[in-house]
């Protein structure tokens, strides 16, 4: 905790524009990454800004370091070719920099890091890390460095010089008094002696280990101690002390995004329900299993999942940041002036909405009691609350877009301002700030739209068919490469109406259709058609692309957005594949 504390006071001291000096940036990379009780979006988000600051003063060590930091942080995202590109970094710095203590190390982390994609080039990089740091005698290195190659030689299943090499990288923790590599020599030698067969002295190591990461408050160590007991009493056979532990563990590693560690849990429960001849349970755990399998072989999906939350925790900080460097003083304080406006509408928002919920209740009381005796009355104050309601929605769809909108339009004038003085300085920062600005300009479009449907009762099929035209307008200026087509059937009525709800939500699923299609079907043409049949109205997305096996479509929050808003106007939606791709959503019209 005191580690944590350390880290958000100086990116508190960061974050308000004070200058980083090298002292500072040491402090971050001096830090256990393993100890680190925040996500590994945010770490990420941390040593990306701290390789910057170092780059920016060009403190060699300080770069060195960042990039071996950042390499750990990928490890646990399951990110292997990231880690090792950063670990190769690292040592071409350490040895720019004279530090052949850390080009030791480095050298054994990027082994280790590659033990499980190529076994021959993990031992080559791991002896030459130990070669240099028993030349120099570097005994806090050698002593990682040791039980980091037993390791190795525990999965190639030579137990012996796996546990030699353990007990001396256990000799040099205690000679050094390292109290934080003790539970790891504990741990490896707890490993190799529940495979010996040992299981009771497998127990008591892991136990010891378990006690100093409590102390240490050691999350991520503390949930590979829960899963290797785990494997202790599952290679026992007893199958339901080893799930308890198991499922101790998966909690833990999750909070700490401890990928590759939440997927062998999985693996190792469903094997444990397996045993059980449970089958259920062992499908459940297995079909987890695969997904964070896939997950961490290709991490598309979940890195959209967590792009809003990686956005709100970073772009203010990083746009914060390159605007002190740019040293727009008044452009911050103007910044900082609109903030607090819309802190303010929001806050008046929520006011507004505390009082209609108490308003609305107060009524709905007074209704009941006297619905026998003022039934004319109760109406009369149904259409005066709804009023209210109504003058509430469009003053809310004004609010927007006076004022969020127009905010949303400066942020994005200033990213372009931003990006035209650092293009030629800043060409990755340029690159940076131009995707954010379209990003924004995206998220404008998507306001309009919601505008546009809150302040109207009703929605004409004319207007609607305009919207989609527009969307497909946009497409083709981002993507001249894919022909995109509007086609209507004759026989739409052209003064047929949809409410707002129903508008937005059939406009929502058409531009998440047309969306994926443009992502994903690798075609060149993409279709909308709207036509009438038995008393339906249909809105079908299709193309020419490559399609997808139905039994192997992996639902995502796009397409369970899409299936949640046909529900909610009570609207059916089919997706299918016959060698391309088909979208269609219907609904029962008067």
């Amino acid at each position: 905790m005191k580690q944590l504390r350390g880290i958000i006071v100086l990116l508190l001291s960061i974050s308000l524009g004070n200058a980083q000096t090298k002292h500072e940036i040491d402090f971050l990379n001096n830090r256990l990454v393993q100890n680190a009780s925040i996500t590994t979006d945010s770490l990420l988000s941390i040593y990306t800004t701290n390789l910057h600051n170092a780059e920016k003063l060009n403190y060699e060590k300080g770069i060195a370091n960042s990039y071996q930091q950042l390499s750990v942080i990928h490890t646990y995202r399951g990110e292997y070719e990231k880690s090792t590109a950063n670990m190769l970094e690292a040592i071409r710095h350490y040895e720019k920099a004279d530090m052949p203590k850390d080009v030791a190390y480095a050298y054994g982390e990027l082994g280790y890091g590659m033990k499980r994609r190529d076994m021959d080039k993990a031992q080559y990089y791991m002896n030459k890390g130990i070669k240099l740091a028993r030349k120099q005698e570097f005994l806090n290195t050698l002593s990682r460095l040791y039980n980091n190659y037993g390791v190795l030689k525990e999965m190639q299943e030579q137990l012996d010089s796996a546990q030699y090499f353990y007990e001396e990288g256990l000799k040099l923790v205690e000679q050094l008094k390292f109290e934080e590599g003790l539970p790891y020599s504990y741990s490896n030698l707890a490993g190799v002696y529940s495979l010996k067969g040992n299981h009771q002295k497998a127990i008591e190591f892991f136990e010891k280990s378990m006690e100093i990461r409590q102390e240490l408050d050691d999350q991520k160590g503390l949930a590979e101690n829960y899963t290797q007991i785990g494997e202790v009493y599952l290679a026992q056979n007893r199958n339901e002390q080893a799930i308890n532990f198991f499922q101790k563990s998966v909690p833990i590693a999750r909070k700490e995004d401890y990928r590759f560690l939440v997927q062998y849990n999985y693996e190792k429960l469903a094997e444990a329900f397996k045993n059980l001849k449970n089958t259920d349970s062992s499908l459940f755990y297995f079909e987890k299993y695969s997904q964070y399998k896939d997950s961490i072989s290709g991490l598309e999906v979940q890195k959209k999942l967590a792009e809003l939350n990686v956005e709100f925790e970073t772009e203010q900080k990083e746009n914060e940041l390159l605007r002190n460097r740019a040293e727009l003083l008044q452009q911050e304080k103007d910044l900082r002036k609109k903030e607090i406006i819309i802190f303010s509408v929001v806050a008046l928002l929520v006011v507004l909405a505390a009082f209609s919920y108490l308003y609305m209740r107060q009524q709905k009381l007074k209704r009941v009691q006297l619905e026998k005796e003022k039934e004319l009355e109760v109406a009369l104050a149904r259409i005066e609350t709804q009023n209210r309601l109504e003058e509430q929605r469009i003053r809310i769809s004004r609010d927007l877009h006076d004022n969020i909108g127009s905010q949303l339009t400066f942020i994005m004038s200033s990213l372009d301002n931003l990006r035209f003085k650092l293009k030629d300085e800043e060409p990755e920062i340029s690159e940076k700030l131009n995707q954010t600005s379209i990003f924004t300009s995206q998220t404008i479009n998507d306001l309009r739209d919601t505008v546009w449907a809150m302040n109207k009762e009703s929605i004409s099929f004319e207007e609607l068919k305009q919207r989609l035209m527009n969307l497909l307008d946009q497409a083709r200026e981002m993507n001249p490469e894919i022909y995109y087509s509007l086609r209507t059937d004759s026989n739409i009525d052209p003064e047929r109406t949809f409410t707002a709800l129903e508008g937005i939500n059939f406009f929502r699923i058409i531009q998440e259709a047309v969306n994926n299609a443009t992502k994903y079907s690798k075609g060149e043409n993409i279709d909308v058609h709207i036509f009438e049949k038995k008393q339906k109205i249909f809105f079908q997305v299709s193309d020419d692309g490559v399609g997808f096996v139905e039994s192997k479509i992996k639902k995502g929050n796009g397409l369970r957005n899409m299936q949640k808003r046909a529900e909610l106007i009570a609207a059916d939606i089919n997706i299918s594949s016959n060698g391309n791709t088909n979208v269609v959503v219907s609904k029962k019209i008067s």
